[in-house]
């Protein structure tokens, strides 16, 4: 029942938000990109908010205060599930765009809501496109806006963390921005493998920030971060 509910709420809130577009259009068309985005935040901050009650997590949230809120930032987290996006955007003290796998650009409606937001969608399999997603964002980055990415580049669906890709860091170097390392711990209960929704204890911990200024090496930096964040795993 749980979740049915969950994939309900979550499929009947993006469809009833359809009509958004028509504003989202408009602000668009004025030019007016803060407001636009403030807009979709307030929206989206209800939505992934929701879900997380729904789900059952109880979020164990710690390290907030580290986040500098005067600047952009990159969040650099492991990816143990579904839900990590929602937690993610939900308890961090500022909104953030998302670097998310090509794949999620084929999902109508969302992918729409996720570009608007400045979203960056990355073929992994492809060094081309790959570069093109990196330098996007980069430029979200030096145009004032957080963003946050999963550098395992898919679900752990355990404990466990996956190959740490460290080329994705190259996006904090090439900005010189401060990295937030971020640690999900036990996301990979709320849903399981057949998409039964489990209610379960679910921690987050953002790490003290990393200048990415006193680094030249992306693979010194991706070790770094990752201490970090297997350090509350």
């Amino acid at each position: 029942m749980r979740t049915l509910l969950f994939q309900g709420y979550m499929w009947g809130y993006i469809l009833s938000k359809a009509n958004k577009s028509i504003t989202i259009n408009k602000l668009n068309k004025a030019g007016k990109n803060k407001e636009k985005l403030e807009f979709m935040d307030k929206i989206i901050l209800k939505c992934t908010r929701n879900l997380i009650k729904i789900s059952g997590a109880d979020l164990i949230i710690t390290g907030t205060e580290n986040i500098p809120l005067d600047e952009p930032v990159l969040y650099v987290s492991n990816h143990q599930g579904n839900m990590d996006i929602p937690i993610l955007y939900s308890t961090a003290p500022q909104t953030m765009a998302f670097v998310a796998k090509k794949e999620m650009e084929k999902i109508p409606l969302l992918s729409y809501w996720m570009k608007e937001r400045g979203c960056v969608f990355i073929n992994r399999e492809n060094a081309r496109s790959s570069l093109k997603a990196i330098n996007q964002a980069i430029e979200g980055l030096k145009s004032g806006h957080s963003i946050a990415v999963f550098p395992e580049g898919t679900r752990s669906k355990g404990p466990k963390m996956g190959e740490f890709k460290s080329g994705s860091l190259r996006i904090a170097i090439k900005s010189g921005v401060k990295v937030i390392p971020v640690t999900i711990k036990d996301s990979y209960k709320l849903i399981g493998k057949k998409g039964k929704n489990t209610p379960a204890k679910v921690s987050i911990h953002y790490s003290d920030p990393i200048d990415s200024r006193n680094f030249n090496d992306t693979n010194e930096l991706a070790t770094t971060v990752l201490t970090q964040i297997k350090k509350h795993l």
